[in-house]
């Protein structure tokens, strides 16, 4: 992983062989983990139950299906993880005006938007991704966005990032993903791309 004091955009100027950036979306390119979060404490309150941001944080990075999969298993809540997931993006799309974008990825994203292909990658639904996106008028500085619903395989498994990578032709190797997430990090590794965690600097 590549950890440095400097600035991040001054970090991927300096570092060689990168000819294409993949971004994980929620938590690395916007402040989304807030809004996910108090939504899916809204969709849990009529079960009576609470959980904390920290294992919230733990299993961000997988598909929300999977993340409602291990909540309901978790607290015996009756009811299908697909019902909670679509309670708690509805909650999420009420918010949709209101998330904010990280601005130290955005400028590394306006500094190589034509000069780099990028794409997105992440363990978001496509409906819920495509929405963000064009909220937060990002969708337009990217070649390809692999969501949840384009692979087989869920983070830390490689496939996103892989195919973010098939999409514009360019060897793992070349490529430099940009992550908040244990599960996206360990994803970007297994790939055998450079990575970097953004949380630093936020």
């Amino acid at each position: 992983m590549i950890r440095n004091t400097s600035s991040l955009l001054e970090i991927i100027v300096s570092t060689p062989n990168i000819k294409a950036i993949i971004c994980d979306m929620d938590g690395t390119l916007v402040d989304t983990l807030p809004a996910h979060y108090e939504a899916w404490l809204k969709a849990c309150a009529p079960y009576n139950v609470n959980f904390s941001m920290d294992y919230f944080q733990k299993l961000t990075g997988r598909p929300a299906v999977e993340l409602a999969k291990d909540i309901i298993s978790k607290y015996n809540l009756p009811i299908e993880a697909e019902e909670l997931v679509r309670i708690k993006n509805a909650y999420v799309s009420e918010k949709l005006d209101k998330v904010e974008v990280i601005q130290s990825v955005f400028e590394v994203i306006q500094h190589f938007h034509g000069k780099l292909p990028m794409t997105v990658g992440t363990g978001a639904r496509e409906d819920m991704a495509t929405g963000i996106l064009e909220a937060t008028k990002l969708r337009q500085y990217f070649d390809a966005v692999v969501t949840s619903d384009n692979v087989s395989n869920y983070k830390p498994h490689p496939e996103t990032f892989l195919k973010g990578a098939a999409h514009v032709g360019v060897k793992p190797e070349n490529c430099l993903v940009l992550e908040d997430g244990d599960l996206g990090i360990d994803a970007a590794k297994s790939a055998g791309m450079m990575v970097i965690d953004v949380k630093p600097f936020y």
